[in-house]
């Protein structure tokens, strides 16, 4: 049985893994500011011409920023190798979608993102696994240890969070439709892969997990609901 001792003990550590450090609390403000900021300049005609073509950089940054806090936070290795996984894994399905247009419906990609390679973005494969993670940990707070119902909730979180980017990417020219209609079986097959590259951060226990992750979520989705209000 455990001694009233280390129960406080094992209590006051897992409090210190929930605290957030003067790095994670620098990261915070600069997502703050990178995405509130991001949505003011979007509806500033003067600067947007300016703001469209920064998005690869910024993603990259922000991306990266973000990968290292969850790895200096968790100390867990295995999260590389599980992104080098996830990144082929989400890139080969977008590259095989804009090519066929049998995954996600017919579409391309504009020139506004312009480090490509095969008709797809390289930082749009990133962007997905970090959402992937931070839809992981939100859906875990709901869950609990549960991997296919956290891998599940993620997947729906992801299809959901896709209905906020998809009208403010088409206006921005990050991609486009065929027709101008966005077809539902995006969203459907955005869920399957969400859930594809969850399953085994869940199965696997890989820790990721930061406070960090969801002020991200939260943050970026604020920049496209804005902007769905405002072009």
């Amino acid at each position: 049985m455990e001694s009233p001792l280390s129960t406080r003990f094992s209590a006051a550590r897992d409090g210190a893994e929930q605290s957030l450090t003067s790095g994670e609390h620098y990261l915070i403000w600069f997502l703050l500011f990178a995405f509130a900021s991001g949505a003011l300049a979007h509806t500033l005609p003067a600067v947007l011409p300016v703001t469209r073509y920064t998005t690869d950089g910024l993603l990259l940054v922000i991306n990266g920023l973000l990968l290292y806090s969850i790895y200096v936070r968790n100390g867990d290795r295995r999260l590389w190798a599980w992104l080098i996984g996830a990144y082929c894994f989400t890139f080969a399905a977008e590259a095989v979608g804009v090519a066929t247009g049998a995954i996600f419906g017919s579409y391309v990609y504009g020139p506004t993102m312009w480090w490509q390679w095969l008709g797809v973005p390289f930082v749009i494969a990133l962007n997905w696994c970090v959402l992937t993670l931070a839809t992981n940990d939100l859906a875990e707070r709901f869950t609990g240890k549960r991997p296919w119902l956290a891998a599940g909730l993620a997947s729906i979180l992801i299809a959901a969070y896709d209905v906020a980017i998809e009208p403010v990417a088409v206006k921005l020219d990050y991609w486009q439709w065929a027709g101008g209609v966005i077809p539902l079986q995006n969203y459907l097959m955005w869920a399957v892969i969400a859930f594809v590259i969850s399953l085994p951060v869940q199965l696997l226990r890989i820790r990721y997990r930061s406070p960090v992750l969801v002020v991200y979520l939260l943050a970026q989705l604020f920049f496209f609901i804005v902007l769905n209000l405002a072009l």
